[in-house]
């Protein structure tokens, strides 16, 4: 082989490099569409649970509306308390720890610290007494969010009819959660929402799902769950569950009790 031919081959090399490096992203691209080149549902929901996952800590705000909906939680594996969910502000923090701050209804409407690692709990009672221990709730897990085959990715592996609502948009306006999340809705199985939902709510039919994901980095900014049950009852608003998710990776900003 002459230098000729070999100058030659390592010029091709290179530019086959360069190629290869100004293609990546849009093969990346790519992946997230369908045959018409239109972005696909179910990849972008995919691509936020594997953000979701990967993320070191997030925050969550969640509200219900609607006529309340009981939790399915008990002191002894057998009677369930009359509670249901107002609201509650929490961090998840990887790989099993979650602080969240509730307001519940047990009769009246309660405020309380709850500290979680992994299948065990800790409350404050009001919020700011001394720790207690909480007996294990059946199926409850703070790791059930995030676990591989369960929370919100079996939500998403068994999701049905998914479809985008809105596309994102790059416009940049006052309203930028209007007019720069990509919207997605689909009908969810009970049992996926129930692990989402770290084992407290248990739907008895489908859950109608409305999603945000942020334009960005296409992250979940957002999930809206309708119990598809309660829909249609006569002077009764339906159960909606409202979750944010927001603070991607930031710093621990609660104290975990003396365990």
């Amino acid at each position: 082989m002459d230098s000729s031919t070999g100058d030659w081959q390592q010029h091709m090399r290179g530019l086959l490099g360069i190629i290869l490096i100004l293609t990546l992203p849009l093969i990346g691209s790519l992946a997230l569409a369908n045959d018409s080149g239109e972005p696909d549902a179910r990849a972008l929901l995919e691509a936020a649970v594997e953000h979701l996952q990967a993320a070191e800590s997030f925050k969550l705000a969640i509200t219900q509306t609607g006529e309340a909906y009981p939790l399915a939680i008990s002191l002894d594996g057998v009677n369930t308390l009359p509670a249901s969910l107002i609201s509650a502000d929490a961090q998840y923090i990887k790989p099993g720890e979650l602080f969240l701050t509730a307001n519940m209804r047990v009769f009246l409407s309660l405020w309380m610290h709850v500290y979680s690692l992994d299948e065990s709990q800790w409350l404050s009672f009001p919020a700011g007494a001394p720790w207690i221990p909480l007996p294990a709730y059946e199926g409850f897990d703070v790791n059930r969010l995030m676990a591989a085959d369960d929370g919100i990715e079996l939500v998403v592996e068994t999701l049905r009819e998914a479809r985008i609502i809105k596309a994102a948009t790059d416009n940049e306006s006052e309203d930028e959660d209007e007019d720069t999340a990509w919207t997605l809705s689909g009908l969810a199985e009970p049992a996926a929402v129930t692990g989402l939902l770290f084992g407290f709510v248990e739907p008895n039919e489908d859950v109608q799902l409305l999603a945000r994901l942020s334009v960005e980095d296409g992250s979940f900014v957002a999930l809206e769950l309708t119990m598809l049950e309660t829909v249609d009852q006569p002077g009764k608003a339906p159960t909606v569950w409202h979750i944010e998710f927001s603070d991607y990776d930031a710093e621990r900003d609660f104290e975990p009790p003396s365990l």
